[in-house]
Protein backbone atom coordinates (compact mmCIF):
# COMPACT_ATOMS: atom_id res chain seq x y z
CA UNK A 1 0.00 0.00 0.00
CA UNK A 2 1.66 3.30 -1.26
CA UNK A 3 2.69 5.80 1.44
CA UNK A 4 2.20 9.55 0.97
CA UNK A 5 4.59 11.37 3.56
CA UNK A 6 4.34 15.26 3.96
CA UNK A 7 7.79 15.94 5.83
CA UNK A 8 6.76 19.98 6.88
CA UNK A 9 3.25 18.43 8.57
CA UNK A 10 5.27 15.49 10.00
CA UNK A 11 2.05 13.08 8.25
CA UNK A 12 2.61 9.26 6.27
CA UNK A 13 -0.85 8.10 5.02
CA UNK A 14 -1.67 5.64 3.69
CA UNK A 15 -3.49 5.37 0.13
CA UNK A 16 -4.38 2.92 -2.44
CA UNK A 17 -2.50 2.64 -5.92
CA UNK A 18 -3.88 5.07 -8.10
CA UNK A 19 -6.28 6.69 -5.51
CA UNK A 20 -6.49 10.42 -6.84
CA UNK A 21 -3.96 12.49 -4.54
CA UNK A 22 -6.64 15.31 -4.01
CA UNK A 23 -9.10 12.87 -2.75
CA UNK A 24 -6.56 10.86 -0.44
CA UNK A 25 -5.33 14.52 1.19
CA UNK A 26 -8.93 15.81 1.91
CA UNK A 27 -10.11 12.56 3.20
CA UNK A 28 -6.65 13.09 5.63
CA UNK A 29 -7.75 17.05 6.26
CA UNK A 30 -4.46 18.45 5.27
CA UNK A 31 -4.52 22.00 4.84
CA UNK A 32 -4.33 22.34 0.76
CA UNK A 33 -5.71 24.66 -1.89
CA UNK A 34 -7.93 22.99 -4.19
CA UNK A 35 -11.77 24.67 -5.82
CA UNK A 36 -12.73 22.98 -9.46
CA UNK A 37 -11.03 19.54 -8.86
CA UNK A 38 -10.61 19.15 -12.81
CA UNK A 39 -7.47 20.45 -13.59
CA UNK A 40 -8.92 23.73 -14.47
CA UNK A 41 -7.95 26.88 -11.69
CA UNK A 42 -4.67 25.53 -10.62
CA UNK A 43 -4.97 25.89 -6.91
CA UNK A 44 -4.05 22.31 -6.00
CA UNK A 45 -0.59 22.80 -6.96
CA UNK A 46 2.02 21.02 -4.29
CA UNK A 47 5.48 19.89 -4.96
CA UNK A 48 6.53 16.30 -5.90
CA UNK A 49 9.68 15.98 -3.88
CA UNK A 50 10.01 12.71 -4.23
CA UNK A 51 8.07 9.37 -6.05
CA UNK A 52 6.04 9.09 -9.37
CA UNK A 53 2.50 10.05 -9.71
CA UNK A 54 0.34 10.05 -13.26
CA UNK A 55 -0.69 13.09 -13.47
CA UNK A 56 -3.21 14.06 -16.82
CA UNK A 57 -6.19 15.95 -17.60
CA UNK A 58 -5.56 19.55 -16.70
CA UNK A 59 -4.83 22.43 -18.50
CA UNK A 60 -1.26 24.23 -19.25
CA UNK A 61 -2.71 27.70 -17.69
CA UNK A 62 -3.16 25.79 -14.35
CA UNK A 63 0.24 23.87 -14.76
CA UNK A 64 2.45 25.72 -17.23
CA UNK A 65 5.67 23.39 -18.18
CA UNK A 66 7.69 25.53 -16.38
CA UNK A 67 6.17 24.65 -13.10
CA UNK A 68 5.88 20.91 -14.14
CA UNK A 69 9.47 21.00 -14.83
CA UNK A 70 10.00 22.65 -10.97
CA UNK A 71 8.30 19.68 -9.66
CA UNK A 72 4.83 20.86 -9.07
CA UNK A 73 2.09 18.67 -10.16
CA UNK A 74 -1.99 19.25 -9.30
CA UNK A 75 -3.43 17.26 -7.11
CA UNK A 76 -7.00 16.36 -8.71
CA UNK A 77 -5.19 15.16 -11.27
CA UNK A 78 -2.77 13.07 -9.91
CA UNK A 79 -2.84 9.05 -9.31
CA UNK A 80 -0.63 7.36 -6.89
CA UNK A 81 1.67 4.87 -8.38
CA UNK A 82 3.67 4.54 -5.43
CA UNK A 83 5.30 6.09 -2.38
CA UNK A 84 5.82 9.48 -2.56
CA UNK A 85 7.09 12.47 -0.85
CA UNK A 86 4.72 16.07 -1.04
CA UNK A 87 5.73 19.54 -0.18
CA UNK A 88 2.65 22.01 0.27
CA UNK A 89 2.65 25.58 -1.49
CA UNK A 90 1.33 28.26 0.89
CA UNK A 91 -1.61 27.06 3.10
CA UNK A 92 -1.95 30.18 4.59
CA UNK A 93 -4.59 30.02 7.69
CA UNK A 94 -6.09 27.44 5.54
CA UNK A 95 -9.15 25.92 7.66
CA UNK A 96 -9.81 22.29 7.43
CA UNK A 97 -13.37 21.10 7.69
CA UNK A 98 -14.02 17.60 7.62
CA UNK A 99 -16.45 16.58 4.91
CA UNK A 100 -19.91 16.19 5.91
CA UNK A 101 -23.12 14.11 4.22
CA UNK A 102 -26.53 16.04 4.71
CA UNK A 103 -30.16 15.45 4.06
CA UNK A 104 -32.11 18.57 3.64
CA UNK A 105 -35.57 19.62 2.45
CA UNK A 106 -36.57 22.52 0.44
CA UNK A 107 -37.75 25.23 2.34
CA UNK A 108 -38.02 28.08 -0.09
CA UNK A 109 -37.54 28.22 -3.96
CA UNK A 110 -37.65 32.13 -4.62
CA UNK A 111 -36.41 33.69 -8.19
CA UNK A 112 -34.38 36.40 -7.43
CA UNK A 113 -34.12 37.56 -11.21
CA UNK A 114 -35.07 36.17 -14.25
CA UNK A 115 -34.11 32.70 -14.06
CA UNK A 116 -31.87 33.44 -11.06
CA UNK A 117 -33.27 31.49 -7.89
CA UNK A 118 -32.71 31.29 -4.26
CA UNK A 119 -32.94 27.66 -3.23
CA UNK A 120 -33.20 27.34 0.56
CA UNK A 121 -32.66 24.12 2.31
CA UNK A 122 -33.47 22.88 5.99
CA UNK A 123 -31.10 20.24 7.28
CA UNK A 124 -33.26 17.50 8.47
CA UNK A 125 -30.21 14.68 8.88
CA UNK A 126 -26.67 14.93 9.91
CA UNK A 127 -24.00 12.18 10.01
CA UNK A 128 -22.13 12.00 12.60
CA UNK A 129 -25.53 12.72 15.14
CA UNK A 130 -24.59 15.74 17.06
CA UNK A 131 -22.27 17.92 15.28
CA UNK A 132 -24.10 20.59 13.95
CA UNK A 133 -22.72 21.54 9.69
CA UNK A 134 -19.72 23.88 9.53
CA UNK A 135 -18.46 25.83 6.98
CA UNK A 136 -16.16 28.63 6.13
CA UNK A 137 -17.59 31.51 4.21
CA UNK A 138 -17.34 31.28 0.86
CA UNK A 139 -16.92 27.59 0.54
CA UNK A 140 -19.09 25.13 -1.70
CA UNK A 141 -21.02 21.98 -1.35
CA UNK A 142 -22.57 19.19 -3.80
CA UNK A 143 -25.95 19.14 -4.19
CA UNK A 144 -27.51 15.99 -5.91
CA UNK A 145 -31.11 15.92 -6.47
CA UNK A 146 -32.82 12.12 -7.91
CA UNK A 147 -34.08 12.18 -11.34
CA UNK A 148 -35.32 8.73 -11.44
CA UNK A 149 -36.17 5.24 -9.27
CA UNK A 150 -32.11 4.47 -9.39
CA UNK A 151 -30.76 7.52 -10.71
CA UNK A 152 -29.73 11.35 -9.47
CA UNK A 153 -27.95 14.20 -10.66
CA UNK A 154 -25.30 16.10 -9.09
CA UNK A 155 -23.43 19.78 -9.23
CA UNK A 156 -21.55 21.68 -6.65
CA UNK A 157 -22.86 25.48 -5.78
CA UNK A 158 -21.71 28.05 -3.50
CA UNK A 159 -23.32 29.03 -0.06
CA UNK A 160 -24.77 32.37 0.16
CA UNK A 161 -25.99 31.75 3.35
CA UNK A 162 -23.37 32.36 6.60
CA UNK A 163 -21.62 29.85 8.42
CA UNK A 164 -23.92 30.85 11.73
CA UNK A 165 -27.44 29.91 9.93
CA UNK A 166 -26.00 26.18 9.13
CA UNK A 167 -24.82 25.70 12.80
CA UNK A 168 -27.41 27.29 14.36
CA UNK A 169 -30.44 27.00 12.02
CA UNK A 170 -29.94 24.40 9.84
CA UNK A 171 -30.33 26.58 7.13
CA UNK A 172 -28.65 26.90 3.99
CA UNK A 173 -29.07 28.91 0.87
CA UNK A 174 -27.78 28.65 -2.86
CA UNK A 175 -27.96 30.68 -5.74
CA UNK A 176 -28.51 29.07 -9.19
CA UNK A 177 -29.39 30.26 -12.59
CA UNK A 178 -31.45 28.07 -14.17
CA UNK A 179 -30.59 27.40 -17.79
CA UNK A 180 -31.96 25.28 -20.56
CA UNK A 181 -29.07 22.97 -20.93
CA UNK A 182 -28.47 22.81 -16.65
CA UNK A 183 -28.67 18.78 -15.72
CA UNK A 184 -30.13 20.18 -12.56
CA UNK A 185 -30.84 23.96 -12.84
CA UNK A 186 -33.38 22.79 -15.11
CA UNK A 187 -34.93 20.64 -12.46
CA UNK A 188 -36.01 24.01 -10.53
CA UNK A 189 -39.77 24.07 -10.24
CA UNK A 190 -40.41 20.94 -11.62
CA UNK A 191 -38.59 17.76 -9.49
CA UNK A 192 -36.89 20.05 -6.96
CA UNK A 193 -39.95 22.30 -5.44
CA UNK A 194 -40.92 23.07 -1.64
CA UNK A 195 -40.76 20.01 -0.08
CA UNK A 196 -38.47 17.61 -2.00
CA UNK A 197 -35.20 16.33 -0.80
CA UNK A 198 -31.78 17.22 -2.13
CA UNK A 199 -28.78 15.74 -0.66
CA UNK A 200 -25.48 17.78 0.48
CA UNK A 201 -22.08 16.69 0.71
CA UNK A 202 -19.69 19.57 1.72
CA UNK A 203 -18.17 21.83 2.53
CA UNK A 204 -15.39 21.88 -0.17
CA UNK A 205 -12.88 24.21 -1.64
CA UNK A 206 -10.49 26.65 0.15
CA UNK A 207 -11.53 30.30 -1.48
CA UNK A 208 -13.09 31.33 1.94
CA UNK A 209 -12.82 33.87 4.60
CA UNK A 210 -9.34 34.72 6.30
CA UNK A 211 -11.36 35.71 9.62
CA UNK A 212 -7.66 36.24 11.21
CA UNK A 213 -6.47 38.79 8.33
CA UNK A 214 -6.08 42.41 9.21
CA UNK A 215 -6.32 44.37 6.01
CA UNK A 216 -8.96 45.59 3.72
CA UNK A 217 -11.25 42.85 2.32
CA UNK A 218 -12.47 43.49 -1.50
CA UNK A 219 -15.00 41.30 -2.84
CA UNK A 220 -15.59 40.89 -7.18
CA UNK A 221 -18.70 38.58 -8.05
CA UNK A 222 -19.91 37.66 -11.42
CA UNK A 223 -23.53 36.75 -12.15
CA UNK A 224 -24.49 34.07 -9.24
CA UNK A 225 -20.87 34.48 -8.10
CA UNK A 226 -22.88 36.85 -5.98
CA UNK A 227 -23.21 33.87 -3.80
CA UNK A 228 -19.97 33.69 -1.96
CA UNK A 229 -19.25 37.18 -1.77
CA UNK A 230 -22.53 37.81 0.13
CA UNK A 231 -21.62 35.19 2.25
CA UNK A 232 -17.70 36.24 2.71
CA UNK A 233 -18.73 40.10 3.27
CA UNK A 234 -21.62 39.63 5.80
CA UNK A 235 -19.46 37.13 8.26
CA UNK A 236 -16.89 39.54 7.82
CA UNK A 237 -18.95 42.22 9.22
CA UNK A 238 -21.22 40.55 11.72
CA UNK A 239 -17.86 39.26 13.02
CA UNK A 240 -16.51 42.57 14.03
CA UNK A 241 -13.94 43.51 11.17
CA UNK A 242 -13.35 46.75 11.66
CA UNK A 243 -11.14 47.58 8.31
CA UNK A 244 -12.73 48.62 4.35
CA UNK A 245 -14.39 45.93 3.08
CA UNK A 246 -15.48 46.40 -0.80
CA UNK A 247 -18.08 43.95 -2.68
CA UNK A 248 -18.05 44.64 -6.64
CA UNK A 249 -21.13 42.73 -8.12
CA UNK A 250 -21.24 42.20 -11.91
CA UNK A 251 -24.00 41.82 -13.97
CA UNK A 252 -24.42 41.49 -17.84
CA UNK A 253 -28.00 43.54 -18.17
CA UNK A 254 -29.60 45.47 -15.58
CA UNK A 255 -32.59 42.79 -15.02
CA UNK A 256 -29.92 40.34 -14.10
CA UNK A 257 -29.37 42.49 -11.59
CA UNK A 258 -30.46 40.98 -7.77
CA UNK A 259 -29.31 41.22 -4.08
CA UNK A 260 -29.42 45.22 -4.58
CA UNK A 261 -31.70 45.30 -0.99
CA UNK A 262 -29.43 43.38 0.95
CA UNK A 263 -26.34 45.58 0.21
CA UNK A 264 -28.16 48.52 1.10
CA UNK A 265 -28.80 47.39 4.34
CA UNK A 266 -25.70 46.44 5.24
CA UNK A 267 -23.99 49.17 4.10
CA UNK A 268 -26.61 51.31 6.40
CA UNK A 269 -25.47 49.17 9.12
CA UNK A 270 -22.13 48.85 8.84
CA UNK A 271 -19.81 52.55 8.10
CA UNK A 272 -16.88 50.16 6.55
CA UNK A 273 -18.56 48.50 3.92
CA UNK A 274 -19.23 49.74 0.20
CA UNK A 275 -20.61 48.03 -2.63
CA UNK A 276 -20.71 49.18 -6.28
CA UNK A 277 -23.08 47.48 -8.25
CA UNK A 278 -21.60 47.05 -12.01
CA UNK A 279 -23.91 46.60 -15.33
CA UNK A 280 -21.99 45.96 -19.02
CA UNK A 281 -25.11 46.24 -21.30
CA UNK A 282 -27.27 49.86 -20.63
CA UNK A 283 -26.53 50.38 -16.84
CA UNK A 284 -29.31 51.94 -14.61
CA UNK A 285 -28.61 55.86 -12.97
CA UNK A 286 -26.95 55.09 -10.24
CA UNK A 287 -25.13 51.62 -11.36
CA UNK A 288 -21.86 51.70 -13.11
CA UNK A 289 -21.37 50.69 -16.42
CA UNK A 290 -18.66 48.22 -18.16
CA UNK A 291 -17.23 45.06 -16.69
CA UNK A 292 -16.91 44.60 -12.88
CA UNK A 293 -12.87 44.02 -13.11
CA UNK A 294 -12.56 46.99 -14.88
CA UNK A 295 -14.49 48.80 -12.35
CA UNK A 296 -12.76 46.96 -9.49
CA UNK A 297 -8.98 47.65 -11.20
CA UNK A 298 -10.15 51.39 -12.27
CA UNK A 299 -10.59 52.97 -8.96
CA UNK A 300 -7.10 52.43 -7.99
CA UNK A 301 -7.58 50.53 -4.73
CA UNK A 302 -3.70 50.19 -2.56
CA UNK A 303 -2.98 46.28 -2.41
CA UNK A 304 -1.20 47.04 0.45
CA UNK A 305 -2.22 44.92 3.02
CA UNK A 306 -5.33 43.63 1.54
CA UNK A 307 -7.00 40.27 0.47
CA UNK A 308 -9.61 40.21 -2.26
CA UNK A 309 -11.92 37.42 -2.78
CA UNK A 310 -13.39 36.62 -6.18
CA UNK A 311 -16.14 34.59 -8.04
CA UNK A 312 -17.89 33.96 -11.41
CA UNK A 313 -17.08 32.99 -14.52
CA UNK A 314 -13.21 31.42 -15.37
CA UNK A 315 -12.78 34.59 -17.58
CA UNK A 316 -13.35 37.05 -15.41
CA UNK A 317 -12.06 35.57 -12.43
CA UNK A 318 -8.58 34.50 -13.85
CA UNK A 319 -8.44 38.04 -15.82
CA UNK A 320 -8.91 39.96 -12.65
CA UNK A 321 -6.62 37.31 -10.56
CA UNK A 322 -3.68 38.15 -13.04
CA UNK A 323 -3.92 42.03 -12.85
CA UNK A 324 -4.00 42.07 -9.52
CA UNK A 325 -0.79 40.14 -9.29
CA UNK A 326 0.84 41.89 -11.45
CA UNK A 327 -0.25 45.28 -9.78
CA UNK A 328 1.79 43.92 -6.36
CA UNK A 329 -0.76 41.86 -4.77
CA UNK A 330 0.89 38.77 -3.37
CA UNK A 331 -0.56 35.76 -4.86
CA UNK A 332 -1.23 34.17 -1.55
CA UNK A 333 -3.74 37.10 -0.83
CA UNK A 334 -5.56 36.13 -4.07
CA UNK A 335 -8.73 33.66 -3.14
CA UNK A 336 -10.38 33.07 -6.01
CA UNK A 337 -13.57 30.66 -6.75
CA UNK A 338 -14.16 30.09 -10.54
CA UNK A 339 -17.30 28.74 -11.88
CA UNK A 340 -15.96 25.77 -14.23
CA UNK A 341 -18.44 23.95 -16.32
CA UNK A 342 -19.27 20.03 -14.98
CA UNK A 343 -16.17 18.19 -16.96
CA UNK A 344 -18.00 14.34 -17.88
CA UNK A 345 -16.91 11.95 -16.12
CA UNK A 346 -14.62 9.12 -18.11
CA UNK A 347 -15.37 5.59 -17.86
CA UNK A 348 -12.30 4.81 -15.33
CA UNK A 349 -14.07 7.52 -12.80
CA UNK A 350 -17.68 5.86 -13.09
CA UNK A 351 -16.32 2.54 -12.21
CA UNK A 352 -14.81 3.78 -9.06
CA UNK A 353 -17.31 6.26 -8.36
CA UNK A 354 -19.98 3.09 -8.89
CA UNK A 355 -17.23 0.34 -6.42
CA UNK A 356 -17.27 3.18 -3.62
CA UNK A 357 -20.54 4.15 -3.87
CA UNK A 358 -22.80 6.76 -1.79
CA UNK A 359 -23.31 3.43 0.84
CA UNK A 360 -23.74 5.38 4.65
CA UNK A 361 -24.83 2.56 6.75
CA UNK A 362 -27.05 5.02 9.05
CA UNK A 363 -27.78 7.32 6.42
CA UNK A 364 -31.09 7.71 4.76
CA UNK A 365 -31.05 5.77 1.69
CA UNK A 366 -30.80 7.60 -1.92
CA UNK A 367 -30.11 6.26 -5.37
CA UNK A 368 -26.16 5.02 -6.12
CA UNK A 369 -26.31 5.74 -9.84
CA UNK A 370 -24.86 8.93 -10.65
CA UNK A 371 -26.08 10.46 -14.29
Amino acid sequence: MPTISIPALGLHLQADLDDNLLKVLRRSEVPIHYSCKQGECGSCKCVLESGTVDLRGYKDTALPEAQRAQGLILACCSRIQGDVQLGLVDSDDYIVHPERYLVTTVTGLTELAPEVFSLRLKIRYVDREGEPFIFSAGQYAQLTAQTGPESTIARDFSMASTPVEAEYDDELEFHIRRTPTGAFSGLLGREIVVGSTVFVDGPMGSSHFRPRHLGALIAVAAGTGLAPMLSIVRTALDNGKFEPVVLYAGFKTAQEVYGRDALADLARRFANFRFHIVVEQDAPAGDRSGLVGDALLGDGHSLDGAKVYLAGSPAMVEAVSAALIERGLPHGDVHADAFYAPRAIDETEARRASATGADRASAPSRPRTAV
